[in-house]
Order: C-alpha cells, then sequence, then structure tokens
C-alpha cells in the first residue's frame, strides 16, 4: 500500500465532499493536524479511523486503502443524486403553479396549502439527495428552488403583514400579487430574499473552497 497515494484519495475526497481540515478532524473527533499528517503522508490513520474515514466520505475502506472503488455504485449514488435535484426543483416549481391556479379559482386557503405541501416535498427531495450523494448540490439547483419556494411565502408575507385590511381579498391572503398595490409591497420583498439568498449561497461557496484548499 502506497501511503502518499492514500493521502491523496483522503484529500481528494475532502475537497470533492467541501470539507476543509477542520471540518474533517471535527467530525472524526480528531485534531486537524492529524489530518494534515495524513494529507501529506507523514502518518497513516488507525484501522478505526480509516473506518471512520469511509463512513464520513460514503466510500468504501477497500478504497481508501488500495484505490479498489465500486465505480458503478458510486455511479448509480450520483446519478440518483443528481435526479433528486432535478426532481426537486420540478417539484418545487410545479407545487408554485398548482397553488397560484388553485388560489385564482376559489380564493381559499386550501386551494393553495396544496401547493405549498408539493413545494415542501420538493424541499425535502432536495435535501435528501445532498444527504445521499455528501457533495454539495449545483448552484443553479439551490439558486431556482430559493427562487420557486420563496415566491408563495412572500406576496403572503406582503398582503397579510403589509396591506392589511385594504386587499380586495381581505380573508385570505393571495399567494401571487393581484393587483397594483400587492405587487408594489411584494416586489421589494421578494427581491430581497432573492438578494439575500443568492449572496449567503455565494458566501457559503466561497468559504467551502477557501477551506478545501487549507
Amino acid at each position: 500500500m502506497n501511503i502518499m497515494e492514500m493521502a491523496d484519495r483522503i484529500q481528494s475526497l475532502r475537497k470533492a465532499r467541501g470539507l476543509s481540515q477542520e471540518e474533517l478532524a471535527e467530525r472524526l473527533g480528531i485534531s486537524r493536524q492529524a489530518v494534515s499528517k495524513w494529507e501529506s503522508g507523514q502518518s497513516m490513520p488507525e484501522l478505526d479511523k480509516v473506518t471512520a474515514l469511509s463512513d464520513c466520505f460514503g466510500v468504501t475502506t477497500d478504497y481508501l486503502l488500495k484505490g479498489v472503488e465500486p465505480e458503478k455504485q458510486e455511479a448509480d449514488r450520483g446519478l440518483g443524486s443528481r435526479v433528486l435535484y432535478i426532481a426537486s426543483t420540478a417539484i418545487i416549481f410545479i407545487g408554485l403553479f398548482a397553488g397560484c391556479a388553485g388560489w385564482y379559482e376559489d380564493q381559499s386557503p386550501a386551494s393553495f396549502l396544496g401547493g405549498m405541501c408539493a413545494q415542501a416535498m420538493g424541499a425535502a427531495g432536495y435535501f435528501i439527495g445532498k444527504v445521499l450523494s455528501g457533495e454539495k448540490p449545483p448552484f443553479a439547483v439551490k439558486w431556482l428552488n430559493v427562487l420557486g419556494g420563496a415566491f408563495m411565502p412572500c406576496s403572503i408575507l406582503a398582503e397579510a403583514f403589509f396591506r392589511g385590511g385594504s386587499s380586495p381579498f381581505p380573508n385570505w391572503p393571495a399567494p401571487y400579487p393581484v393587483d397594483v398595490g400587492h405587487l408594489a409591497v411584494f416586489l421589494p420583498l421578494y427581491l430581497a430574499a432573492a438578494a439575500g439568498s443568492w449572496f449567503l449561497l455565494r458566501r457559503a461557496g466561497r468559504r467551502k473552497r477557501q477551506g478545501s484548499d487549507k
């Protein structure tokens, strides 16, 4: 077994999962210096740490020790996570359209609650895909999910808390802007939510990239 090859595998897997040396060390209950020594080839992890690394990275101990990788299993898992990411975005937008269309028909809360439930299912699928893959999802997927998921809540908040009784439908806040006044309140709120989410996503991405290079 080549100790440098194992060191390269540990470093590659850590970076692929978007983890810094500190974050990996915290998950394993060891010091950052120990991880640094593994990745530089100065030492090798003990057997219990090899097992912990395999669980953390979602690979076999054979792959860590010998580079033997079950390619089909990894490919299938990667494909499954990508399908979940795409499906989550589709379900979130289907829920958005269904909620708006349902409310347009009868202006009752039940008409758009179903759409919001569908969006919750889409969000759950997104997080399941993220956990199963162990990798960070594409930025576009996160961005689209935020845009689709924030639309109805921002509209409801705009009408319920900012417009109050001035709404043409005062009993039930609408899941989409119903007139110019509603739009004037909704649009800044929605754009602020989108801009804030974009900033946080980009900032988190930069921090992960910087941490993985340490």
